[in-house]
Parts: C-alpha cells; sequence; structure tokens
C-alpha cells in the first residue's frame, strides 16, 4: 500500500475512536449561550428558560412522585463535559430528572452532567445559611463512570525487570565479604 492509503486509514481510525466516546453529544456540546452557574445565582430572573449544561459531584438525591430532584455540587466542565475532580466549585445547583432515578447507582460523590433549561431557584438551608440554588429542568444527563481504582505498585518497575541484576540476589547463601572457613581435621 502507498503512504497515501496508509495515512487514509489512520486519519479515518483516528476520527472513528474520537467520536465514539459514548458520551451523548448533547452533554459533550456545550450550548452556544450557555451561561454559569456563578452568573445565574445573581440575577436568576434574567436567564429563565435559558438553556445551560452544568455539572459537578452529587450531593443529595430525592425522588419525587413525577421527577427525581437531585442537588449537585458544581465543578468546572472539562471540554467534553465531565467535571474537574478540583477543589473549586461556583456554588451548588438543583437537577429535575424526569424520571425515576435509582439513589444506589446516582450515589452522592458521582460526578454527572446535566443539560437543561434554567427553572428559577430554590433556597434551602445549607447548615444554617439559606443558600440560593438555581434549579435545571433537565432534558440530558449522563452519570460519568466511576475511576478505576489502580492497587498499589508495592515494588519499584524496576523489580520486574528481567534483566535487572544483583550479586545479593541470594542474599541467604550468598556472603560475598566473608572469609570462606575450611574445616581440617
Amino acid at each position: 500500500m502507498s503512504l497515501r492509503v496508509h495515512m487514509l486509514l489512520l486519519l479515518s481510525t483516528l476520527l472513528l475512536t474520537s467520536c465514539s466516546t459514548g458520551v451523548p453529544v448533547n452533554i459533550r456540546d456545550a450550548p452556544a449561550d450557555s451561561v454559569s452557574l456563578g452568573t445565574v445565582r445573581e440575577t436568576p430572573d434574567r436567564f429563565q428558560s435559558r438553556e445551560v449544561r452544568w455539572g459537578g459531584d452529587i450531593l443529595v438525591i430525592a425522588n419525587r412522585e413525577n421527577f427525581t430532584e437531585l442537588t449537585v455540587l458544581a465543578r468546572p466542565l472539562s471540554k467534553n463535559g465531565k467535571p474537574s475532580t478540583t477543589d473549586a466549585s461556583p456554588g451548588r445547583f438543583i437537577a429535575h430528572i424526569p424520571t425515576f432515578i435509582d439513589p444506589q447507582e446516582y450515589a452522592a460523590g458521582r460526578l454527572m452532567t446535566v443539560r437543561g433549561t434554567v427553572a428559577g431557584t430554590e433556597t434551602r438551608k445549607v447548615g444554617d445559611y439559606a443558600y440560593v440554588h438555581p434549579v435545571v429542568k433537565s432534558s440530558d444527563w449522563y452519570l460519568w463512570p466511576k475511576p478505576v481504582e489502580r492497587s498499589p505498585d508495592y515494588y519499584p518497575w524496576w523489580y520486574y525487570d528481567p534483566w535487572w541484576y544483583s550479586p545479593w540476589y541470594h542474599y541467604p547463601y550468598y556472603y560475598p565479604n566473608r572469609p570462606h572457613r575450611h574445616h581440617h581435621h
């Protein structure tokens, strides 16, 4: 095959793998005129029915009669819509999901992203503080997979090198600096 055909195959493979991330398009792509959580908290009436894409850590989940309500600690979103794991947070918001969601699956601490329209605010207590939560009527939502926990490395990387050698490898049987004992009868 020619170089041109190889390059074309490589490019098409890269394009196909970049498109098949599993993240829904409405979550991956931000609305054109999306506004920040902080801006909506300051002047909520101005952004009524504005489409937003927000995400963060699930704090509380409550199943209501006709929808599920999630209280989320917002985090900055990456380009594909995934909440970052930084400590920075622009605040909290409430997401209304128009269906039943299992609290065991959408547990506190999990990362999620929602897309929907601003449906006003609700003031709720956080401790003794009356906190204004913007409410999003969600049209799309995505629960991010749990991160895979790596087992700790018990030995340094070079321990597994098949070509690594140490003269003390057979320690109990080999003493390089000890004089040999000769038994004379």
